[in-house]
């Protein structure tokens, strides 16, 4: 008689993804708790602190979450593992990623944290500004007041000199038009700097009217005045020259060199190069750019003055040269990628090899010359050094042109870090530092942040419907 065979318990390994999901939500309940554990502590220690910081208490508490978080995550997802190799990878990866998302979590913190202290700040500043602006306009005026009631005083002294009732009317008669001389001068001075105080005035300091107010003013040495409106138009002008110069010959350039270059020694010493440029430091092409589109720009301003010798048009060609290794490399890329049976099928019906580059090898690469703009606009936008050497100065008052002097978000956010703190006036009069420009800069690389991840976000809907249009 047969016997049935015994019953195997099997214990299922978990997958990676059930592993992962498990990890995640220890990771996110352990990192809870201490994060919450941690709030309490602190804001029961800060009640008695005279000057406590809820934000920096916040992101203390969030650190805390994303640190425990990762701990805990890296911690399961290692005891999840199924072999020591497993584990070895697992941990590369982990402190790879904890390292990564720590750092970002400290910078967005920090960033947070002094973005909520300008806003705290500067609605007080514009309102003690204005404060001081009607002081003055009320000193002023009592200035002007004192002035003609001393020389009306002159005037009767000399008249209780004179002996006479004819000396004493031609003594009133000859200061009289001095007299009124004088009040017209000085109301008319009064007129000016009351206008002039007028005008620095900011009625509205609301959270909206001073963002407006930063993203429209020029550069002032007052921190509650400074803009970026200088700075951001000559980000947005580098932006579009550097992709208006670099990506016509940088895919012009690609396609040579993978559609009609010869093999051979020249062939490999151009690509080897091109290679090496894409890793070559920005400071680098920035002494280039001061060298040779300084030196051409200056035969051009000893024809026509009003074009500057260090200008936007230099600053943007410095970073088409910068960025261009990088357009040019993903362009092959991209090219590479595309199957050789499509190019044999269009040569099979007689297409010749610019319609086979034009209708088919440009409109599949264009997903991948899309991805390369992006890496190379990311990083013209963020540079500093090469602007430096083309001569972008630190304060423009001006909106700039493609011929004219400018500066760039990354110099202006460069010189205001490098400014002292202010001393600011509380309500009970006491004064303490506070570091405004910082604060001004953080909220200068907040914006452009935004800019770079708006341009991105164009390029990236661009390339998501040039892939949805690929049918082959």
């Amino acid at each position: 008689m047969n016997q049935p065979p015994p019953t195997r318990w099997e214990v299922l390994t978990p997958t990676l993804g059930q592993a992962s999901l498990s990890a995640l939500g220890w990771a996110c309940a352990l990192g809870a708790a201490a994060s919450l554990l941690f709030f309490t502590l602190r804001f029961t220690y800060l009640l008695f602190q005279p000057e406590a910081s809820l934000v920096r208490l916040f992101a203390q508490a969030g650190l805390v979450f994303v640190v425990v978080g990762t701990v805990v995550f890296g911690f399961a997802l290692i005891a999840s593992s199924r072999s020591w190799s497993d584990r070895v990878f697992t941990v590369s990866g982990f402190l790879a990623t904890f390292f990564g998302l720590a750092i970002l979590a400290i910078f967005f913190l920090r960033l947070t944290e002094e973005v909520v202290h300008w806003f705290y700040y500067t609605p007080q500043l514009v309102r003690q500004q204005n404060v001081e602006h009607l002081k003055t306009i009320e000193h002023v005026k009592a200035e002007g007041e004192k002035k003609i009631a001393r020389m009306i005083g002159q005037v009767k002294e000399e008249v209780q000199k004179a002996e006479s009732p004819e000396q004493k009317a031609k003594i009133r008669a000859l200061f009289a038009a001095g007299i009124e001389r004088a009040k017209k001068d000085l109301g008319r001075d009064i007129e000016e700097k009351t206008l002039i105080a007028e005008r620095s005035m900011r009625d509205d300091s609301s959270s909206s009217a001073i963002v407006i107010a930063f993203m429209t003013n020029s550069a002032s040495d007052k921190v509650q005045d400074a803009g970026i409106a200088p700075a951001l138009l000559g980000s947005i002008w580098l932006g579009l020259i550097t992709i208006l110069f670099a990506v016509p010959i940088g895919v012009g350039a690609a396609l040579y060199l993978e559609e009609y270059r010869q093999e051979g020694w020249l062939a490999k010493l151009i690509q080897i190069n091109i290679n090496n440029l894409a890793g070559v430091p920005s400071v680098v092409f920035g002494i280039l750019g001061g060298s040779v589109f300084v030196y051409l720009f200056q035969e051009l301003h000893n024809v026509r003055p009003e074009v500057q010798t260090r200008n936007l048009m230099g600053g943007g060609l410095t970073l088409g040269l910068l960025t261009m290794p990088v357009i040019i490399v993903s362009t092959q890329e991209a090219i590479r990628a595309i199957p050789l049976s499509l190019r044999q099928g269009a040569y099979a019906l007689g297409a010749t090899k610019w319609q086979v580059i034009w209708t088919i090898v440009l409109p599949m690469a264009r997903p991948g010359i899309l991805t390369g703009t992006i890496l190379s606009l990311s990083r013209a936008i963020g540079e500093a050094a090469p602007l430096v050497f083309m001569g972008a100065k630190m304060f423009v008052d001006r909106s700039p042109l493609p011929w004219t002097s400018f500066t760039a978000l990354p110099l202006q956010i460069f010189n205001w870090c490098d400014r002292p703190p202010i001393l600011f006036t509380a309500a009970d009069g006491s004064e303490f530092p506070v570091e405004m420009w910082k604060y001004n800069a953080a909220v200068a690389s907040t914006v452009l942040l935004l800019v770079l991840l708006s341009m991105n976000a164009v390029a990236i809907i661009l390339r998501n419907r040039a892939q949805r249009k690929m049918r082959y």
